[in-house]
């Protein structure tokens, strides 16, 4: 069975975005720490580096609630993971559209 991923989602619910961290033997490890940065599609930063919860080793979550004011559109996502002194960095989006009923 293929992971599915979910990369649009209706205004006024909550997003829970997941990072998993790996060495170079494809193991979950634990890092230094993990942070995440969002940009709403007009390029204003709504999370600012706020840091993602481990739940397992090597799984880091982050839940980003939403409003009907957030703006429709891409959203930017940066994910800074830090092993010891080094910095990697991860990348992806999501789409915010309106609700039915707004």
């Amino acid at each position: 069975m293929a992971i599915r991923v979910q990369t649009e989602f209706v205004r006024r619910g909550t997003i829970r975005i997941i990072c998993y961290v790996y060495d170079d033997d494809g193991a979950l490890v634990a890092a230094t720490s993990v942070s995440i940065s969002i940009k709403n599609p007009a390029g204003t930063v709504v999370v600012d580096e706020a840091a993602m919860s481990a739940t397992a080793t090597g799984v880091y979550e982050y839940f980003y609630t939403t409003t009907t004011a957030v703006v429709e559109g891409d959203y930017q996502v940066e994910v800074d993971i830090l092993d010891t002194s080094y910095h990697t960095f991860v990348h992806g989006h999501f789409n915010m559209v309106a609700g039915i009923n707004e």
